[in-house]
């Protein structure tokens, strides 16, 4: 099967959770064409993951129920497709479906969603993800986490995985992932031009992503009432790299985590219990403008309403007609009643909408 291909505008690495895949759904197709999301499968039951560490032990006591988990993620993700390619790292599960046949890879090798493998991963995990990009012909993705200063040893470990993996004969996209940067001081910068000086010469790349994440993975107190507000970051990154004296040789794609942190995929899908807070959020060009609000209690709808008027009334709201994000906060600032304010998924679909709306406008402006 061979597939159209064309160098994405803007890579969010999102969860394929509910909230994400019904955004992705409703941004429309001028929208929608900018954007290749990197969907991560969250967890079935457990507890909360890290990326990139593999647990001691199988985290999920039923095969049988996680198998079907990952069959209805990967459904859900086709289905919201609309005939663009996406990627898909099935980290938190791929280790505990049983076999590797078992797997969401079978499903891959028929679909135009390609695989994710990295070099922390197992060899089997690789070769056979390998496998499913040369019989789908979507080609791989190869997830890069770099949590502290790259180094040789990340180089080599990499060219024997390029050199394992070398017999699919398909593309291969770099996404290197440098995770949260959610503060100036941290050395993102350097670290982002080692690793691409570092990993960059090792093989022809179809696509250079780079990924970052700026939300504030708790609310940041102190910032002044009533709305909170936190730096993107990443999004300075990018620029930085992209428009620096040292900018890379290769053409590098933005990618973010969407208006989420980045632990976003980590939690199981079944977690229990709900926190009594949550956040209502909106991406402005530079920061994230936060509201926390309550999930329950006998006037949290008038405080949740309270809040979206404020952030629909801030500086640079941008109006109804800009995306479904921007129209569900204006409805729930001006209508009365308890109806329409809305809980945690509805929030973080909205924030997620307007959020990859004025990513693409933003890059779009720039060419």
């Amino acid at each position: 099967m061979s597939v159209p291909w064309s160098d994405p505008l803007y890579v969010p690495a999102l969860p394929a959770r509910r909230s994400a895949l019904d955004a992705y759904d409703l941004l429309p197709a001028r929208v929608r064409a900018g954007v290749t999301p990197l969907w991560t499968v969250p967890p079935r039951v457990g507890r909360v993951r890290t990326m990139g560490r593999r647990p001691l032990h199988p985290l999920d006591p039923d095969r049988a129920a996680l198998a079907d988990h990952v069959a209805a993620v990967l459904h859900r993700v086709e289905s919201v497709r609309h005939g663009r390619p996406a990627w898909v790292d099935a980290f938190h599960v791929e280790d505990e479906v049983g076999p590797l046949g078992a797997g969401p890879r079978p499903h891959l090798a028929r679909s135009w969603l390609r695989p994710v493998t990295g070099v922390e991963r197992a060899v089997g995990q690789q070769l056979a993800s390998a496998e499913t990009a040369r019989l789908s012909g979507s080609g791989l993705g190869v997830r890069v986490l770099v949590a502290d200063s790259p180094d040789e040893g990340l180089r080599d470990e990499l060219g024997r995985l390029l050199a394992r993996i070398a017999f699919a004969r398909c593309p291969v996209d770099l996404l290197v992932d440098l995770g949260a940067v959610v503060d100036e001081h941290r050395p993102a910068e350097k670290w982002a031009l080692r690793a691409l000086g570092l990993l960059g010469p090792l093989h022809p790349w179809r696509t250079v992503v780079l990924i970052a994440g700026s939300f504030p993975a708790v609310y940041p107190e102190g910032y002044g009432a009533p709305l909170a507000e936190a730096h993107r970051f990443d999004w300075d990154l990018w620029h930085m790299l992209v428009d620096g004296p040292d900018r890379p040789v290769e053409h590098l794609v933005y990618g973010d985590y969407g208006a989420d942190h980045t632990g976003g995929a980590d939690r199981p899908v079944r977690a229990g219990g709900g926190s009594p807070w949550g956040i209502v959020r909106y991406t402005t060009e530079r920061t994230f403008l936060l509201a926390r609000v309550p999930t329950r209690g006998p006037d949290h709808a008038d405080a949740v309403r309270a809040l979206v008027q404020e952030i629909v009334r801030a500086e640079g709201f941008r109006g109804a007609q800009f995306s479904d994000g921007e129209r569900w906060l204006l409805s729930c600032a001006t209508e009365d009643g308890t109806a329409g304010v809305g809980h945690p998924v509805v929030w973080l679909r909205a924030g997620h909408v307007q959020h990859m709306a004025q990513v693409v406008r933003a890059l779009r402006g720039r060419d």
